[in-house]
C-alpha cells in the first residue's frame, strides 16, 4: 500500500470513530409530521447567521411553544399565511407560540400562528426585527381564555410589521411595548379587546391599517413602573370602523377599563399626532385623550408610585379626521366602568365624538396643549372628571382650536424584505 495513502486511511477511521459529525446545516426545510415538533426547534437552536428555516405547507401540529434566542440574521418564513399553518391547539407547554429573545436582523413571514395558549408570537429584548404577512388567529368566538397578545414585541427596537393579520387576541391584536421605532402599517385587527396598541414606546408610526370590530380599535398608553416611558407616535390613514364588541379582556388588566365602542383612546402619553383617519360607527367615542388619573379617581387602578411617570396627556395634536356614527349608544354587554359612567352620564343623548377628561398638567394652561382641529362630523365634550363630574361638562371646543408642529416620519433600521 502507498504510505501516504495508508496514513490517510488511517486517519479516515480514527475520525470516524471518534465520533466526528457534520456540521448542522445553514437552512433548514421543516415539513408537517409527527417529528415536526422537534425538528422545528432544533432549527431554531442550531440555524446560524445569515440562514433561513423554511416551513411547507400545511399544518404543523405544536404541543410545546418554540423559541430561539441569540440568533443575528436569520429568516424564518412559510410558502404563506394561508398555506403555512402552525397550529398550537393541543400545546400541553410554553408560554407562547413562538418566542425570539436577544436576537437581531430577523424576519418571520408567510404563516399563520393559530390557538396558542399565550401570545402567538413574541420577541423581547431583539433589534432590527420585521414581521411580514403574518396570521395570528384564536379560533371561534373572542374569549378571555384566548392568548393576551397575537404579534407582541416588547423591550426591543426597529421594529416592522407590515401586512398582517390578527384575530381574537384577550388583550391586543397588535401591539408594541417599551421599544424604540416602530412601524405598525397596512395591517388588519378585528375581533380582538384591543386592535392595535402601543404602549410605553417611543418613536412610533400607525398607518394604512384597517381596525374594525375589536372593543376598542388603536390604544396609545404610558403606564407606571414599566422599563422606559413613551411619547412621539403618529395615528394616520388608517380605517377604524364599528369597535363596538363587548370587552372580554380579563378582569384587573388595564385593557378590561377600555370602554367598548372606542375608536382610538391615548392615555397618560406626550407627543402625539392624529391625523388622516376615518373614524366611524365606534359606537361610545370617536377618539378619546384621558389621563391616568382618571383611572384612580374611579377607583379602578392605584396611585402611581413610580417617581419617573407624568400622568398627564399634552402635545396631541388631531386634526382631519372624518368622524359619522348612526348610533350614539354604548353596546350593552361586556362595559368597563368607565364606559358604565360615560352611558349614565349621557343616559339617551348622544355621546360627543371627541371625549377629553379634562385632567391636564396644571401648568399647561386651558388648552392643555391638546390641539383638535378641522375634524368632519364630529362633536366634543370635556368631562371635568376631577371637577364636579358630572355637573360641569363643557361642550365647548373652542380651548381645543390650535395647530401644532407635525411629528417627524419613523426611519427603522431593518433587515432587507
Amino acid at each position: 500500500m502507498n504510505k501516504r495513502l495508508g496514513i490517510l486511511t488511517v486517519l479516515s477511521l480514527i475520525i470516524l470513530a471518534s465520533g466526528c459529525k457534520e456540521p448542522p446545516p445553514c437552512d433548514f426545510e421543516i415539513r408537517p409530521g409527527p417529528a415536526a415538533q422537534n425538528q422545528m426547534q432544533t432549527a431554531l437552536n442550531q440555524v446560524k447567521d445569515g440562514c433561513t428555516i423554511s416551513l411547507s405547507d400545511g399544518v404543523f401540529e405544536f404541543s410545546r411553544g418554540l423559541t430561539m434566542d441569540s440568533k443575528s440574521n436569520v429568516t424564518i418564513k412559510g410558502v404563506s399565511r394561508e398555506n403555512t399553518i402552525l397550529s398550537f391547539e393541543n400545546q400541553e407547554t410554553g408560554a407562547d407560540g413562538l418566542l425570539i429573545s436577544n436576537s437581531d436582523d430577523i424576519i418571520v413571514k408567510d404563516l399563520t400562528i393559530r390557538d396558542t395558549m399565550g401570545d402567538a408570537l413574541k420577541f423581547t429584548d431583539s433589534q432590527s426585527i420585521v414581521m411580514l404577512r403574518l396570521n395570528t388567529i384564536w379560533s371561534g368566538e373572542p374569549s378571555e381564555d384566548n392568548g393576551a397578545y397575537g404579534l407582541y414585541p416588547v423591550e426591543s427596537s426597529n421594529i416592522l410589521i407590515d401586512d398582517c393579520y390578527s384575530y381574537g387576541a384577550s388583550d391586543s391584536g397588535i401591539y408594541v411595548g417599551q421599544s424604540d421605532n416602530a412601524i405598525v402599517r397596512n395591517s388588519r385587527a378585528e375581533g380582538n379587546v384591543i386592535g392595535i396598541e402601543i404602549e410605553n414606546t417611543t418613536g412610533a408610526d400607525v398607518y394604512d391599517n384597517v381596525v374594525y370590530e375589536n372593543a376598542a380599535g388603536i390604544m396609545v398608553i404610558n403606564l407606571p413602573g414599566l422599563s422606559q416611558l413613551g411619547s412621539q407616535t403618529r395615528i394616520f390613514n388608517n380605517t377604524i370602523t364599528d369597535n363596538n364588541l363587548g370587552n372580554f379582556a380579563h378582569h384587573g388588566h388595564i385593557a378590561a377599563e377600555v370602554p367598548a365602542g372606542t375608536g382610538i383612546l391615548t392615555l397618560s402619553i406626550t407627543d402625539v399626532e392624529i391625523f388622516n383617519n376615518d373614524l366611524h360607527e365606534n359606537n361610545v367615542v370617536g377618539t378619546a385623550v384621558a389621563s391616568y388619573l382618571a383611572l384612580v379617581g374611579i377607583g379602578v387602578a392605584p396611585e402611581p408610585t413610580d417617581p419617573n411617570y407624568n400622568p398627564y396627556p399634552g402635545n396631541i395634536y388631531i386634526h382631519d379626521n372624518s368622524y359619522s356614527r348612526s348610533n350614539n349608544y354604548a353596546p350593552a354587554e361586556e362595559q368597563s366602568d368607565f364606559g358604565n359612567l360615560l352611558v349614565q352620564s349621557f343616559g339617551a343623548n348622544p355621546i360627543p365624538d371627541f371625549i377629553l377628561d379634562g385632567i391636564f398638567l396644571p401648568e399647561s394652561g386651558e388648552s392643555g396643549t391638546i390641539c383638535i382641529e378641522n375634524n368632519d362630523g364630529s362633536s366634543f365634550v370635556n368631562l371635568n372628571l376631577l371637577n364636579d363630574f358630572p355637573n360641569n361638562l363643557s361642550f365647548d371646543a373652542s380651548p381645543h382650536a390650535c395647530s401644532m408642529d407635525p411629528l417627524p416620519e419613523i426611519v427603522l433600521d431593518i433587515p432587507q424584505i
